[in-house]
């Protein structure tokens, strides 16, 4: 699963953010709550592209893929060259079956290895994907709040170019798009997202990923 796979996966989390504002009065003014606007959205693939805490994440996922990549490299040559070790001997001799034996083992642990490592990049990104989501789902219901909206759509770029050139394919991106026109003054994205930089900064920036295995 590649960084672009991991943020479109958030995609189908939610189509629409919802709450009640009913028992709660707008802090802000007139002016800067967009005057009498109670519905606003959020680009959600923006957020997953552009906040500073998921661009840290993809350059640590990254590192963590090639570092995984030379790993299973080199375990490849040991194999290979225990591989061509074993032609030297005859086959049922006792040394053939020795070495034979230690082949088949190196072989059985870089698969588990593989499998192993495999699952626990996988369940790293799929929890932060979790941590992510919550905390701008979180940001988003204080922000609407402050300028008095009521709820927040899910809106996205409609960018026909970038799909399968089919008709259905067509077809289901149009009926899954959620708003299809708004003002720009009921956008919030560009709030949450410095909103999440901001108090991502303050909770230690990089230092808060730990290596990216507990969120």
């Amino acid at each position: 699963m590649n960084h672009k796979s991991w943020i479109a996966t958030v995609i189908g989390l939610a189509l629409v953010v919802t709450f009640s504002a009913a028992q709660s009065q707008p802090t802000a003014s007139p002016a800067s709550s967009g005057g009498n606007h109670r519905v606003a959205v959020i680009d959600l693939v923006r957020i997953f592209n552009e906040c500073a805490q998921i661009q840290d994440l993809n350059e640590m996922m990254k590192q963590q893929t090639e570092a995984a990549a030379q790993e299973a490299q080199q375990r490849r040559k040991v194999i290979e060259d225990k591989q061509t070790e074993l032609t030297a001997f005859r086959p049922g001799s006792p040394d053939f079956l020795a070495r034979r034996k230690d082949l088949v083992r190196l072989n059985i642990d870089a698969n588990v290895w593989l499998k192993v490592t495999e699952q626990q990049m996988d369940q790293d990104k799929f929890d932060w994907t979790k941590v992510i989501y919550d905390k701008a789902r979180q940001v988003i219901e204080q922000i609407a709040k402050e300028r008095g909206y009521d709820v927040v759509l899910l809106r996205s770029e409609f960018k026909p170019d970038d799909i399968e050139l089919a008709v259905q394919t067509l077809r289901r991106v149009i009926q899954e798009r959620t708003v299809v026109f708004n003002v720009p003054e009921i956008d919030i994205t560009d709030q949450v997202i410095r909103k999440l930089d901001a108090d991502y900064k303050a909770a230690g920036g990089k230092k808060l990923l730990g290596g990216a295995t507990t969120p």
